[in-house]
């Protein structure tokens, strides 16, 4: 899959003039209709000058393309069909200095013919079904407002090969479906073919639908590859597919229908648009394609914002801050809003609030890991368990992949093997921990990850909580154990070194450090780095390093350019040492604090971390009257607050009103469908323990929703 974009132009003007949803009238041509709007998606007024000093007149090739090629990564042969298309936007504007140049269009038609003849192939089919054949179709499409068009004989081969070649999307799921779709569209619009059209327009919208395969999730996430977090890369696609259909059909019978409307529109401003901090998506969303250069830049993805202003006006200044957000128009945290999601289905924890972004990335049983396929992404095996992204501008990680260490990926704890393991599939391999998820009020929260690895010579399990708050969020690891070879490291961040120097509390005293590696025996009280605080309240064997590393993308992707990168890195993170037992952690993310002096007026008093065993991991804020508990099994724990009692691992979140609680919400991170019994008693409110029975039994696909109980 390889994601392609295009220039939208004055996306207003592609509304005609219907009601949305009503018939067109007879003497309306909506095939038409539909071909004007698909030109003005890709109009371009391109050059073409050094392509055709590459034309080959003798049969229409190009001498510098390999049309002998299958490489399932940058098939080289494709730019033949983008040149092509350059020529044909060259012949068919106005402005450009070859418009209905003779001898240009001899070469659009005698190229065109020379790929029907030679019809190259690529060993990845995404190539053949869906990048050749829609590129075509435009080009068709395109050619068809020329002054002179492709010959009749030409266009009909051409259009048979694309049904013969260019797939089905009826035996595809999700993304790859929309993508076949779009060019069945094209090609019913070229041959007028009424049926097809239909049948094409029902395959691109019958994707938006919540689904447990491929596709839309229930918790509002998105699935490729099985059951595969992608909210980037084929959610990316998806988007780019569904809302260009909707584009085209608006006004005509063919609209998109509101309930589908509203699926796509939900997970675009709720989930796809909060994974982005300015103009940058949390890696740890973008699957295999985070090994990419340059991806994790999603500036140009404010074109789908842009057809939603258009396409669901109600909420068209939401839209429109993130268009602004991701131009660069408009800072980071413009028009952001707080919330927390746990993502059920995903495995996947997202914190939102003005100041920061925070997210954290797992695998369970029940989903698969980042997939390493096509050679892509080749370092990915620590990245599902427990990663988490902390961005303020978000560009804190851009550009770092191939000179990581990627042992050392943030909020991991993991061996330091010389060599990273590779899944035992690249595709679809299942996570193993069963206990995996989190509660959330959709403001709050805490996640879970009781992590247990033995592939590999891994052999590490650790007690792993995520506590989040507005300002902050606590992260404790417990029961932290490995029969590993080598050493075991928690790494809190591995980052850019924006800032230099960093700034540190050792014994309470302010030092400054450059570049180096620096080590700590229970002495680090915090660290300040481009505006990130880190706290250590329980101390710890720490390691920060401020370094320059080197790294060449083709060690992580061998579709991109080989050449040694170099960038300055600053990682900080626990050295537990060979063979740890039972160990554990505490640290306290603090997001935008930009001085020393905001960093000694903070005060954790309102923070408490009342418990960190591999059973229990309790965290109180008192100010903002907040119980967050984490109990991986049956156990009890008791403050003079408050006493609480499970009878199965859960997580729980109670809030303060008016100095007592009235309820608590309450989920099962390991989805068993069973009910869980919680005693709770208030010493202030009354002397027994009430029982509140939280039934999860039939929670189906929504088994680790949270829910909310009140107490009498």
């Amino acid at each position: 899959m390889r994601t392609v974009f295009h220039c939208m132009w004055l996306v207003v003007l592609l509304v005609v003039p219907f009601v949305s949803g009503m018939a067109a009238s007879p003497e309306v041509d909506e095939f038409e209709i539909l071909m004007d709007k698909i030109r003005m998606d890709f109009v371009h007024n391109p050059s073409i000058e050094s392509a055709l000093s590459k034309y080959n007149p003798a049969d229409g090739s190009f001498t510098d393309i390999d049309y002998s090629r299958t490489d399932r990564t940058n098939w080289e042969p494709l730019i033949h069909i983008d040149r092509i298309s350059d020529f044909v936007f060259a012949y068919t504007n106005e402005e450009n200095k070859y418009f209905q140049d003779e001898a240009l269009y001899d070469k659009i038609v005698a190229a065109l013919e020379y790929w029907y003849q030679r019809n190259p192939n690529c060993s990845n089919w995404w190539y053949n079904q869906i990048a050749e054949p829609q590129k075509t179709g435009v080009l068709l499409i395109q050619m068809r407002a020329g002054k002179k068009q492709i010959p009749s004989d030409l266009e009909n081969r051409t259009l048979q090969r694309m049904k013969a070649e260019g797939g089905d999307p009826g035996k595809w799921t999700g993304a790859n479906m929309t993508d076949i779709a779009l060019h069945w569209i094209y090609r019913a619009c070229l041959t007028a073919d009424e049926d097809l059209l239909k049948t094409a327009i029902d395959y691109s919208y019958s994707t938006v639908k919540y689904t447990t395969a491929e596709g839309f999730q229930y918790d509002n996430s998105y699935f490729q590859h099985g059951v595969q977090l992608y909210i980037g890369g084929y959610g990316d696609e998806i988007l780019k597919g569904v809302t260009q259909v909707a584009m085209y059909t608006q006004g005509t019978q063919y609209a998109l229908p509101s309930e589908k409307m509203a699926i796509l529109d939900k997970f675009m401003r709720e989930t796809y648009y909060q994974t982005i901090r300015g103009k940058y998506m949390l890696f740890d969303v973008l699957g295999r394609g985070m090994s990419r250069p340059g991806i994790t830049d999603k500036s140009a993805m404010s074109l789908f914002a842009r057809r939603m202003i258009v396409l669901a006006p109600e909420y068209a200044d939401e839209y429109r801050a993130i268009v602004e957000r991701l131009e660069g128009q408009r800072p980071a945290d413009y028009g952001i809003t707080p919330l927390h999601t746990h993502y059920f289905r995903g495995d996947y924890t997202l914190h939102v609030r003005s100041g920061y972004t925070f997210d954290v990335r797992m695998v369970s049983a029940r989903t698969a890991r980042c997939e390493y396929g096509n050679g892509e992404n080749l370092k990915t095996y620590f990245l599902s368990d427990g990663c988490t992204n902390m961005v303020i501008d978000g560009d804190e990680y851009f550009g770092i992949f191939p000179v990581w260490n990627w042992t050392k990926i943030p909020g991991v704890t993991a061996p330091q093997m010389p060599v990273v393991p590779k899944a035992a599939s690249d595709w679809q391999t299942p996570g193993t921990a069963t206990f995996v998820g989190g509660v959330s009020d959709s403001i709050y929260g805490v996640t879970a990850y009781a992590y247990d690895d033995k592939y590999a010579g891994i052999n590490t399990a650790a007690k792993k909580a995520w506590f989040f708050f507005d300002d902050e969020i606590v992260c404790l690891g417990a029961g932290i154990t490995s029969t590993a070879t080598t050493d075991l490291y928690t790494t809190v961040n591995q980052c850019l070194l924006k800032e230099k120097p960093v700034t540190a509390s050792v014994n309470d005293r302010i030092t400054t450090l450059g570049m180096g590696d620096f080590s700590y025996e229970n002495n680090l009280n915090w660290v300040l780095h481009n505006g990130m605080g880190y706290m250590f309240p329980s101390g710890g064997r720490l390691s920060l390093t401020n370094r320059i590393q080197t790294g060449d993308w083709y060690d992580i992707n061998t579709s991109a350019p080989k050449g040694e990168q170099e960038k300055e890195v600053f990682t900080l993170g626990f050295e537990h040492g060979r063979s740890p037992k039972n160990a554990a952690y505490a640290y306290i993310i603090i997001p935008n604090k930009n001085t020393v002096e905001e960093m000694e007026a903070y005060r954790t008093d309102d923070l408490e971390i009342l418990t960190n065993t591999d059973s229990v991991q309790v965290v109180r804020h008192k100010k903002l009257g907040i119980w967050q508990m984490v109990f991986y099994r049956e156990a009890t724990f008791k403050h003079k607050q408050i006493s609480v009692t499970v009878d199965r691992g859960c997580a729980l979140l109670f809030k303060e009103t008016d100095r007592t609680i009235t309820q608590f919400h309450i989920a099962d991170p390991a989805q068993t469908q069973s009910v869980i019994n919680v005693d709770i008693r208030i010493p202030a409110k009354v002397k027994k323990a009430q029982r509140v029975v939280c039934d999860f039994t039939g929670t189906g696909i929504y088994a680790g929703m949270s829910k909310v109980y009140s107490l009498k």
